[in-house]
């Protein structure tokens, strides 16, 4: 391999010219000792938050944990608003800041060990005596507070790594590192999950301190699997902050970028389904009165299908692109709804599948990674946070209807519920047929009006 294969004639693996986008994403990667090493880091990191990340399950364990101290259907619906306003609105305000910094690992090093923390207080609030003492209200707000606090730390998280793989890792490569660190991450995650959760969940009761207090600790063990990661430094210029800048220039990013624009409406789309996730468990609780300690067998499930859906989606990442990849996982992510409600519906035949259910949660996931990888693909390397912060907010904007739709859960059912939104993710779904490949598609310039515009221009100033 060149010592420096980027330029303006770089080719694909099937020997097809490289799209421009492509080209300036990959500027700067170190491709003989450093890719490899960056490669088995970022693997490393994404399996050892994997094994943290399955003990705080947003989609099982936290609801249910909630239930317990809470247990109102609107009080649940706060979950995914907060979860999903952590992960867009302070991404969006330090997206410049990120592409500005010389070192993108260092902000990865410093949101895994908030993230931590914020699980750290969590289990704190847990431990026998230090419940009693806190009070029912009090641990409310304090469980949605850390919970709210891990989602800004996730958010920023999840922004800094999809900058760190566009300017680490080839975009060839993209799909591999899914593949490896969702398979692997899942075994082993699985594996401790299957070890350790009987010890601390039987029948319905929870030693919520030491779950969480695990996955604290996982994840102040993947910030510091990063520190290694070889990465040249960066000289951009500083912009000056403002936050009403930052939105607006999002706002324009949607509305003059004609490519993107589809993207953010199926992200929206998308958002909608996450509004779901904390009910699926009230669901079956509720209409097939199972345990507490069934959690343990749909951790399992959901994470046993992350894995099966890397094995499809990593590979055919790399061969077809993201664009397939974003259509295949939100064909499952449909089934989800109506899947759920004929379940409960089906006698003993839906008491038996309905674990099986949470296969498909498992599809969530590799969702979030091909809506990155496809947004990677589709423009130039130093608008990458731009335009995925952008691109998280909109996943985020429908979830100010969360607590709205566990309000709407209690005063009507989980049927009118989950139907309309499956109405919603079957748009979503369609739209994607409309999205381009980068791929096969470079297209060097986005509509502007009725003006061609090299995307390479900087935003006019606001």
């Amino acid at each position: 391999m060149s010592a420096n294969p980027l330029s303006s004639t770089a080719k694909e693996p099937d020997g097809r010219q490289a799209p421009q986008s492509e080209v300036n994403a990959a500027a700067g990667i170190q491709f003989e000792e450093g890719v490899s090493r960056n490669f088995a880091l970022l693997t490393i990191y994404q399996i050892v938050l994997r094994c943290g990340w399955i003990f705080k399950t947003e989609s099982i364990i936290i609801p249910a944990v909630l239930d317990l101290i809470a247990g109102s259907g609107w009080v649940r619906g706060f979950l995914p608003i907060l979860g999903r306003i952590g992960q867009s609105c302070p991404p969006l305000l330090y997206a410049d800041r990120l592409r500005s910094l010389p070192l993108k690992k260092w902000s990865l090093f410093g949101t895994s060990l908030a993230m931590s923390v914020a699980f750290a207080g969590l289990a704190a609030m847990f431990i026998p005596g230090v419940d009693a003492a806190i009070g029912q209200s009090a641990m409310v707000v304090g469980f949605l507070g850390f919970y709210f606090l891990f989602f800004c730390a996730t958010g920023l998280n999840q922004l800094g790594f999809g900058t760190a793989q566009g300017k680490l890792v080839p975009p060839h490569l993209r799909g591999r590192l899914m593949l490896a660190s969702n398979v692997i991450g899942a075994v082993i995650a699985i594996s401790l999950a299957a070890w350790l959760l009987p010890k601390w969940l039987e029948g319905n009761t929870i030693q919520v301190n030491w779950i969480f207090g695990f996955a604290a600790s996982a994840f102040v063990l993947s910030a510091l699997s990063i520190v290694g990661l070889k990465e040249n430094r960066d000289q951009l210029d500083r912009k000056t902050f403002s936050a009403k800048h930052l939105l607006l220039e999002s706002f324009l990013v949607v509305r003059d970028d004609l490519r993107f624009r589809w993207v953010c409406l199926i992200a929206a789309a998308f958002g909608f389904s996450l509004m779901l996730f904390p009910h699926y468990q009230a669901l079956a609780r509720e209409r097939l009165d199972v345990s507490l300690s069934r959690m343990i067998f749909w951790v399992i499930i959901q994470n046993a299908g992350t894995a099966i859906f890397s094995l499809l989606g990593g590979p055919l990442a790399d061969w077809k692109g993201n664009r397939l990849v974003l259509r295949t996982m939100l064909f499952g992510v449909m089934i989800l709804p109506l899947g759920s409600i004929a379940l409960v519906h089906s006698g003993d035949v839906g008491l038996h599948l309905f674990d099986w259910l949470f296969l498909f949660v498992g599809v969530t996931p590799i969702t979030f990674r091909a809506f990155t990888n496809y947004t990677l693909e589709l423009v130039p390397a130093e608008r990458h946070p731009r335009y995925l912060a952008t691109q998280s907010l909109c996943i985020a904007i429908p979830m100010v209807l969360s607590p709205f739709v566990g309000l709407m859960i209690d005063l009507t059912s989980f049927e009118v519920v989950f139907s309309g939104i499956a109405v919603i993710l079957f748009v979503g779904w369609a739209m994607t047929w409309f999205l381009v490949e980068p791929r096969h598609d470079p297209g060097h310039h986005v509509l502007y009006g009725e003006m061609d515009v090299d995307p390479d221009d900087e935003l006019e100033p606001l």
